[in-house]
């Protein structure tokens, strides 16, 4: 075949996939995609800055479904984004999804995290045994599984050709390995293998005190969701909505937060007070999850910067 002719061939091949990518960036501003990456649907996506799509990522979106990506998110080649009608999936910021990572359903991941090549991340199952004389097919028509949330808190990194089964939540800092089968939750920190996945071994002992300080390095695990990751010393750490902290003080009745904002009601439980503008102590009656669970949960609807946090 004529050289001409073979470069007028490779040229034509490369247009029409520029063509989708010049498609994709005037419909979603600042958002870089690469080659061949789809996204279709009714659905929303929301990004923030510097967010890459990698070759051949897809997105599907059915109704009244949101993509929301956070900053610096970053996907590797032919990822695979579904969403049913109303669904929402949340990549936190600086969170990596790589090669041929299948995610389907209603799924939070938190910040920091890394997924390796081929994880599958699935909120939905088939029924088979309500009706066991039944084809499956049939058995989904007439008795759907309902779909279970799957939640992976920051800083975890789950391992190449992993799975997240329907309901399970990863704890802050777990490390999941290659080919294991995530089918209970697993506790913060914990390393975990196999096929069901078990946890194997700690990353570190988490053993919540009852004060934490944003300058302390070793207290960051404790602040333990909804905190921005910023590398490098910091004198407090940043919020914004929901926030949880790893706190234990047997006999407390208190929590006490040092922290200031430009405009942020703070809730804990039903109690709520304004965040100072000017670095300040607010204090809570302390609401308990029951049980031994070290989780004092928060909500903000503004940013807010925390210095300390304490249980009396």
């Amino acid at each position: 075949m004529a050289p001409r002719f073979m470069n007028a061939l490779l040229y034509l091949q490369r247009l029409v996939p520029i063509a989708g990518v010049i498609w994709n960036r005037l419909r979603f501003p600042g958002l870089w995609t690469g080659l061949r990456v789809e996204i279709s649907g009714p659905g929303r996506v929301i990004y923030g800055k510097g967010v890459r799509l990698g070759e051949g990522t897809r997105i599907d979106l059915a109704a009244g479904s949101r993509l929301i990506f956070g900053d610096g998110v970053v996907t590797g080649r032919s990822a695979y984004f579904y969403l049913g009608p109303g669904q929402q999936q949340a990549i936190g910021e600086r969170t990596s999804i790589q090669d041929g990572c299948r995610i389907f359903g209603d799924v939070a991941i938190g910040r920091g995290c890394i997924f390796a090549p081929n994880v599958f991340v699935s909120a939905g199952s088939h029924t088979f045994d309500t009706l066991p004389h039944l084809p499956i097919p049939e058995q989904e028509r007439v008795a759907p599984t309902p779909d279970r949330a799957i939640r992976v808190l920051d800083d975890c990194w789950i391992g190449i050709n992993a799975v997240l089964a329907p309901g399970v939540t990863v704890g802050r800092g777990c490390v999941v390995g290659a080919n294991a089968v995530v089918t209970t939750d697993l506790e913060p920190y914990s390393v975990a293998a196999g096929v069901p996945a078990r946890p194997i071994r700690k990353r570190l002992e988490f053993v919540p005190p009852a004060r934490i300080e944003a300058t302390r390095e070793s207290d960051l695990p404790y602040f333990y969701d909804g905190f921005e990751l910023a590398p490098g010393p910091r004198d407090e750490l940043v919020c914004d909505g929901n926030f949880s902290l790893a706190l234990r003080h047997p006999g407390a009745r208190v929590v006490r937060l040092y922290l200031s904002s430009d405009d942020a009601e703070i809730w804990h439980g039903d109690a709520h007070q304004t965040a100072p503008r000017k670095p300040g102590v607010i204090e809570f009656p302390l609401c308990s999850d029951g049980g031994s669970s070290p989780f004092v949960r928060f909500r903000a609807q503004a940013p807010a910067r925390i210095r300390w946090a304490e249980l009396v």
